[in-house]
């Protein structure tokens, strides 16, 4: 079953150009890209793309790939517990069909251009012969229907191959995949994102620019050298933070914090009034939740004896190697109160797509699955060290439908917020339990 988020824009249709660059990207739309950026970047292009698909495994969203759906382009960003990396760009031209008539249709209309030479038009179909032109002498795969060249593939219309007598140089391209090469590797904007509890994380922007950042020590002077500027600062103003922070010497420091949201890194720092981080929030951004592209996703793995935990992790593994602290309980409530408001949503309903032609077995698989999860993790909710969090009170989120809620299990050092429909970790919460140290 595939969850599409539909996003319908009010604008008027103009003829879709878009540059093509082998192993680089198509248009604005650049290989190795993250989804958030990409998303963005449509957005700032509401006429360009008035309509606007986002489609993804409804059963497991973090574990899924997904896949944005433009007029002519399609997206792809494969599965992965770290990143969300925009790997392969479609574009799929207009029949030769819908062409050839005298006027054509706004819908099939498509212009591509090739460094300075128009590779395809309404007007000028892209055959086999423009294409060795072009890019130069290649060989057929075996089934004859593709043509092969580092960062892109072209592949011929099958129903026409070799027809109406002109030779298979005049077969027509029907579709054109762009990839990266073959030695090629997607570069994140940010590598990794190593958690610490009670401590920090240490993030690597690239192999040779590595950036501790420590709760108590790291200044917001340091955060704006190292990561620039934040593209926004959030007061919350709520009387449970008052109730957390007020009457505790040890809290003084969070009056008049204010959080600092570095959307495209997928973390957010509570900075406190004398500029010091006092906790670290790092987002994944799961389709289907209700935080889903207000941040990118943040490459965080926890380090353990046995490997790594990442946001595919079940509940269990973070239960079973990481303490309990009675002081994280007093710090769930602060996953919450850190995400900012969220603009007026601009989409419509969410709609599901792809499904079985059988919908009452459909239903009942989708059923039977969400039951089996539920009974997977029975034994885990019965522990009662869980705070259940429901952001679709908050605002922001009318109209958007299966959205459900998020389940805070606090640690030592340690606050993880867990999405109950999927499993998936959507959030973790760094801080450091200052009474440990001072017990010292």
């Amino acid at each position: 079953m595939i969850e599409v988020g539909t996003q319908n824009l009010n604008a008027r249709s103009l003829t879709p150009t878009y540059e093509v660059t082998p192993g680089e990207g198509v248009g604005i739309f650049q290989l190795g890209d993250n989804l958030w950026h990409a998303l963005e970047l449509i957005r700032t292009h509401k006429t360009e793309y008035p309509k606007v698909e986002v489609s993804w495994d409804v059963d497991s969203p973090h574990k899924s790939a997904t896949t944005i759906h433009l007029p002519h382009l399609t997206l792809y960003f494969p599965p992965s517990p770290i990143y969300q990396l925009l790997s392969l760009i479609t574009i799929t031209l207009p029949s030769p069909s819908s062409n050839s008539s005298s006027s054509i249709s706004p819908a099939n209309q498509l212009e591509l251009s090739y460094e300075t030479e128009i590779l395809s038009s309404a007007h000028m179909p892209l055959t086999r012969a423009r294409v060795g032109r072009l890019m130069g002498p290649t060989f057929l795969d075996k089934a004859g229907d593709k043509l092969d060249f580092p960062g892109i593939t072209f592949i011929l219309h099958s129903d026409n191959l070799g027809d109406a007598g002109f030779g298979p140089r005049e077969d027509v391209v029907h579709r054109i995949m762009v990839k990266p090469g073959e030695d090629e590797e997607l570069q994140a904007r940010l590598i990794s994102c190593v958690i610490q509890p009670n401590k920090g994380i240490t993030l690597a922007l690239d192999e040779d620019h590595i950036l501790p950042i420590t709760i108590g020590e790291t200044t917001s002077q340091d955060l704006l050298l190292d990561l620039g500027a934040p593209l926004r600062k959030f007061w919350k103003e709520d009387d449970r933070l008052e109730k957390m922070w007020g009457g505790d010497p040890h809290k003084e420091n969070g009056k008049g914090a204010c959080f600092w949201n570095y959307f495209q890194y997928g973390l957010d720092f509570l900075v406190s009034k004398d500029g010091i981080v006092i906790k670290i929030l790092c987002h994944s951004n799961i389709p289907g939740t209700p935080l889903f592209q207000r941040y990118a996703r943040c490459p965080w793995i926890l380090p353990i004896s046995s490997g790594n935990l990442d946001m595919t992790s079940p509940l269990r593994s973070f239960r079973s190697n990481l303490s309990k602290s009675e002081k994280s309980q007093e710090y769930v409530v602060e996953v919450r109160l850190s995400v900012p408001p969220a603009n007026p949503p601009s989409g419509g309903k969410k709609k599901k797509r792809g499904g079985s032609p059988n919908t009452n077995n459909s239903s009942e698989n989708e059923s039977n699955s969400a039951t089996k999860g539920r009974d997977d993790r029975k034994e885990e909710d019965e522990q009662g060290d869980a705070m259940i969090l429901d952001r679709l009170v908050e605002g922001g989120l009318e109209g958007v439908s299966n959205l459900g809620p998020s389940k805070l299990v606090g640690f030592d050092g340690l606050i993880i917020e867990q999405d109950e429909k999927s499993g998936g970790i959507c959030s973790v919460l760094v801080y450091r339990d200052d009474t440990k140290t001072q017990n010292l």
